[in-house]
């Protein structure tokens, strides 16, 4: 009786296709990790630039449309830019200041996230992401 040395054909066969199933499942999965993981940097980011937006509208009397005024920059995360209008002190009740991050091209999800907010409401966040990804506070 001859030992055997190796793998059969069939066995061979038989891994590549669990390998094949096993692609198939993982793949979109992490697609979705990365675009969420995007997302929430996103926010994070816009997020941590809400409390200079509110310490500028209470000090200062006249908008800016320039993120470097509340001590942020366009280009402080990697994935997009960063645009915004923040409201001075006495800015009519109706007047929003808002915050936007906007995903360059080529990034992990598409869209952008942007929070609102106007003298008389609280800052509000809405996610207009592509593939839609849904993040704990922004709806």
């Amino acid at each position: 009786m001859k030992k055997q040395n190796g793998f059969t054909l069939i066995e061979l066969m038989i891994v590549v296709a669990i390998i094949g199933v096993l692609s198939a499942f993982a793949i979109p999965a992490y697609k979705d990790y990365v675009a969420k993981s995007a997302v929430s940097s996103a926010a994070g980011t816009l997020k941590s630039l809400l409390t200079n937006a509110d310490l500028y509208t209470q000090n200062n009397t006249k908008p800016t449309s320039t993120i470097t005024a509340i001590g942020g920059s366009e280009t402080m995360n990697t994935l997009g830019a960063i645009t915004g209008t923040i409201q001075g002190a006495g800015a009519a009740s109706g007047a929003a200041s808002t915050l936007t991050f906007t995903f360059g091209s080529n990034k992990p999800a598409a869209g952008n996230i942007e929070f609102t907010r106007t003298p008389a409401t609280p800052w509000v966040c809405t996610n207009n992401t592509s593939p839609a990804v849904a993040i704990e506070g922004c709806s």
